[in-house]
């Protein structure tokens, strides 16, 4: 998560140069953050007994296809409007199909965070969708998509990074 939220965040300076600016050095900042942390996490992980369950080819299994086919609808999402010269519509339904792919992901890991951070995309693909029907500028349809999408990325970020501490607390207590 940490590597998507400054591709979002970079659209926000184009929209609004200064505070896209600030938001893109904070963005920036939180990627350190998250990769220090999980870094931190990775490492005192690897120390633990690791048993691979059948929960976990499933996770897998889910993952690969979802990954390939998640993969495959944004590849498409880029070269069609691009081939069409419709590019302002490329991130918001790019934004459209990560949403989508959050639906899949409370049923694959069984966790309910995925229903609140994908409808509050599912909110900004919408909005952005709307704002591209309107003819609304590209920078600033970008810029929203941008910020929102950088916000549920880093807040996703934080949970699996609170997720990870919680777990070992409890695997160091065991």
């Amino acid at each position: 998560m940490a590597g998507f939220t400054p591709i979002y965040a970079i659209w926000a300076i184009f929209a609004w140069p200064l505070p896209g600016s600030v938001f893109f050095a904070a963005a920036l900042a939180w990627l350190i953050y998250l990769l220090a942390t999980a870094m931190r996490l990775i490492s005192v992980s690897t120390a633990m007994p690791r048993v691979k369950a059948a929960f976990d080819a499933r996770i897998d299994k889910g993952m690969s296809i979802l990954s390939s086919v998640q993969g495959g609808l944004i590849v498409t999402a880029i070269v069609l409007p691009s081939v069409f010269g419709l590019a302002q519509w490329i991130l918001p339904i790019v934004a459209r199909i990560v949403a989508l792919h959050f639906s899949f992901m409370p049923w694959l890991f069984g966790r309910t965070i995925d229903y609140y951070l994908g409808s509050v995309m599912l909110a900004i693909a919408v909005a952005s969708l709307l704002l591209t029907s309107a003819q609304t500028e590209w920078t600033t349809i970008w810029g929203v998509v941008g910020v929102g999408s950088a916000c549920i990325t880093s807040a996703f970020g934080y949970y699996m990074v609170t997720a990870a501490r919680l777990t070992l607390t409890d695997a160091r207590g065991e």
